[in-house]
């Protein structure tokens, strides 16, 4: 429905208005700058007027209903989209908070994880145990078909399906789900879900390993306790697992890092002013063989880990050529909740490498088929059947004596 509590055209004049005050508060007496500034404000009207024609003509023809304030949304959304960068986007007030709670490690919902499927469906990938989704009878593969009323066909990002999904504690929600060609509805009561990003437990030989789901807030925490745990039972080596991990916030990957590497610089970052900002380790590290897993999907601070381990040479990099992700992203928080999430710096290894559209280079190539990769994906890939993992224990075991040397 069309919602006349703000216009399109009226938003525009009044961004305008808001140029034109700021020109003439910080109008200087000098020919030049009045010049320059006077072309920069014939400019904002080109560039705003437009958006207002285009407004008045939408104002006065369309036959149609429609929802103005989803409009100005989508309007904001094409503004970044058109910058061509892959890694920013606009982010409304809903999704923003939805982002917040996932980079939190904790958030109000069913507990699940999903991703793409055919016709614009979501699959389920994972079901959080003993949490509302898995109480209600949702297992890994079913499809979602609808959320709360919508059907997911007509979401424009999966971050709108998390929107629909979550919501107050105790509150409830209806689903619509497919397995087996059959669907079926639930109702699923929302509730508090404590997510952990690192897992880890003792293989044979001695070997530890650790898988980091992300790199968001405590993985640093968590990363460190897991592996003085695995010290404890007498681990001899370890394996990293950052296959299919999107990334996070770079200090959670630099105090991973600190307690495996020496002193010295794990990765760079330099904003668009020429500013370089260093993440560093200290001195004390554990010695022990070590191996990185990656995949095409490890990401951004998933892919500078393993980076910053190969090029200390304390690991071999095993798996599969990483993502590329060359640019690190800041998040500005606007006013009535909505976000936007641009990049603002670039990454450079301790080499002082990019990454951009080249990614890791693994020391052990390692490619699985699609049938592996997807019971990577939803968490059901046995441990003998992991030919990415088989490779990187064959290489450790090279490399630690025979227990009772």
């Amino acid at each position: 429905m069309k919602n006349h509590t703000i216009r399109i055209a009226t938003a525009l004049m009044l961004m305008l208005l808001a140029a034109v005050v700021t020109f003439v508060i910080t109008f200087t007496m000098t020919a030049e700058h009045f010049g320059q500034r006077l072309d920069e404000l014939e400019q904002m009207k080109v560039r705003y007027g437009k958006l207002e024609k285009i407004s008045e003509i939408v104002e006065k023809n369309f036959i149609a209903e429609y929802d103005e304030q989803e409009a100005v949304e989508t309007m904001l959304a094409g503004y970044i989209d058109g910058l061509g960068d892959r890694w920013s986007a606009y982010y409304t007030a809903e999704e923003t908070a939805a982002i917040a709670e996932d980079n939190a490690n904790a958030y109000v919902g069913i507990g699940v994880t999903y991703s793409s499927a055919a016709e614009n469906l979501y699959e389920i990938m994972s079901v959080t145990a003993d949490g509302p989704a898995d109480r209600a009878g949702i297992r890994a593969g079913d499809v979602m078909v609808a959320a709360a009323g919508t059907n997911v066909s007509e979401l424009r990002e999966p971050i709108e399906l998390t929107a629909l999904v979550r919501g107050e504690k105790g509150t409830d929600v209806e689903l619509t789900l497919s397995r087996g060609g059959e669907e079926y509805t639930v109702i699923v009561t929302r509730d508090e879900i404590r997510t952990y990003s690192v897992s880890g437990d003792l293989l044979e030989g001695d070997i530890g390993y650790i898988a980091i789901r992300d790199f968001d807030s405590g993985v640093g925490d968590e990363f460190r306790n897991m592996l003085n745990s695995l010290l404890d039972q007498g681990a001899r080596a370890f394996v990293f697992d950052v296959r299919n991990d999107p990334g996070g916030y770079l200090e959670e990957m630099r105090s991973c890092l600190d307690l495996l590497l020496p002193e010295g610089i794990v990765i760079t970052t330099v904003d668009k002013q020429g500013n370089e900002t260093p993440y560093t380790s200290d001195a004390g590290c554990i010695e022990t063989p070590m191996a990185v897993l990656t995949n095409e999907y490890s990401i951004s601070a998933a892919e500078f880990f393993a980076a910053a381990l190969q090029e200390y040479e304390a690991a071999a990099v095993v798996g599969e050529r990483t993502t590329g992700k060359g640019y690190s992203q800041q998040t500005y928080q606007l006013s009535d909740g909505s976000s936007v999430h641009i990049s603002t710096s670039r990454y450079y290894t301790p080499k002082g490498n990019s990454l951009a559209d080249t990614g890791v280079t693994p020391d052990i190539l390692a490619e699985v088929d699609e049938e592996e990769f997807r019971l990577l994906a939803e968490g059901r890939l046995e441990r003998e059947n992991d030919s990415q993992l088989r490779a990187a224990l064959d290489y450790l075991n090279q490399r630690l004596p025979a227990q009772g040397e």
